[in-house]
């Protein structure tokens, strides 16, 4: 606090001027006090945890809609703290203004919580780019955030774009008709919405189910990601993958879980038609209905699929040997019968069942068996 001069009672502006002059002396007196203040008193810098994030991709230009391999390290550097449990990687993809696009926040392999200092921790992950009304130079941020919220992000070691979410590459996001086009024919049912993650889109397949491509005449890799209602099924469920009838791969379904395949598919087996078919056949299918598993869903249903991508293998860049198999030989079987249908206001199954027209032939599985993926975190 400070005292003003002695005046002479206001009423008059040289009075007024002499209040003001002493006002203006008495705040800068105050303001160069409040300087010299302990530092104690302001907010402490947090301490950094010397943990450095890095990030390469397969391919530094990619199309829109299309999938790319993006693999995450993360340094850990002698001095490092360990980190509590239930911390998540954040990974933001931005416009140049700073504008987030889309996101592949996951959980690293290991946790973050068993991470040791001196160790370096890597691993690979397939990202599916959304398709967005954007094309351009993205940059990638990263950080570690506590799951589901509570608390700081980690002060890591690296370039802080603010927020602590730290720059570690760029990539260029192309046009989505730098992709080979799939033509969806019979077998879908119409796309609908994730009830946890209402901006993801899936659709259901019926037993069987075709999409058709334009013969790029080169080697091609078939990424599908999918799930189903393990339980829903009267015997395990296995799924065919067979490009334009001759090459393909057997899926054992073991659960519910989403999985993920990758079949690379020669040139010489998508044969010189100027279009090729991918039919995806599931041994059996079911109605809803008749399961109890929705008690007004009457659809024939067999596989949830994610995403369906068909890239040509020479634009892809460098993918994991071991997450990729190469198609074997398969062979058309004779029409198969779906799931059963219904008796019109019986709810109950038909005492006949039937092909619906168009359903195409079911596949036969003699291709190479595989396991189904790895859970995704």
């Amino acid at each position: 606090m400070f005292w003003l001069p002695d005046v002479e009672p206001l009423g008059s502006k040289e009075n007024e001027m002499k209040l003001r002059r002493a006002w203006r002396a008495g705040a800068a007196v105050a303001l160069a006090g409040a300087a010299l203040l302990p530092a104690c008193g302001r907010r402490r810098q947090a301490e950094v945890n010397p943990i450095v994030p890095s990030f390469t991709v397969s391919r530094p230009k990619a199309p829109l809609g299309s999938a790319v391999e993006i693999t995450y390290t993360w340094t850990v550097e002698p001095g490092a703290k360990k980190i509590p449990e239930s911390y998540r990687a954040f990974v933001g993809f931005s416009d140049p203004k700073g504008v987030m696009l889309f996101e592949d926040d996951h959980v690293p392999t290991p946790p973050p919580s068993s991470w040791e200092p001196g160790k370096t921790y890597s691993y690979t992950r397939t990202k599916f780019i959304p398709i967005y009304p954007y094309v351009g130079e993205v940059e990638v941020r990263m950080g570690l955030y506590p799951y589901p919220g509570r608390g700081e992000r980690i002060v890591l070691k690296g370039d802080d774009a603010g927020m602590r979410a730290y720059r570690v590459a760029k990539m260029e996001l192309l046009p989505q008709t730098e992709n080979i086009f799939l033509v969806y024919k019979d077998g879908w049912h119409s796309p609908e919405s994730s009830p946890q993650t209402p901006t993801l889109e899936r659709t259901w397949t019926k037993k069987d189910a075709v999409v058709s491509f334009k013969n790029p005449k080169k080697d091609i890799v078939v990424y599908l990601e999918a799930d189903t209602n393990y339980k829903a099924f009267d015997q395990p469920p296995v799924l065919t993958m067979a490009v334009a009838g001759k090459s393909g791969v057997t899926v054992p379904i073991a659960n519910s879980e989403v999985f993920l395949e990758k079949v690379r598919v020669k040139a010489q087996d998508l044969g010189n038609d100027e279009w090729v078919d991918l039919r995806l056949s599931m041994n059996q299918s079911f109605v809803p209905k008749l399961k109890g598993v929705n008690s007004h869903d009457e659809r024939e249903l067999a596989l949830l699929v994610y995403h369906l991508y068909v890239g040509e293998a020479d634009k892809l860049g460098n993918l994991p040997a071991t997450t990729v198999v190469d198609a074997g030989p398969v062979t058309l079987p004779p029409p198969a019968s779906p799931a059963p249908t219904l008796v019109a206001g019986k709810g109950a199954p038909a005492s006949k069942t039937a092909v619906p027209a168009g359903t195409p032939a079911a596949l036969k599985s003699p291709g190479p068996a595989r396991t189904p993926g790895p859970k995704r975190p």
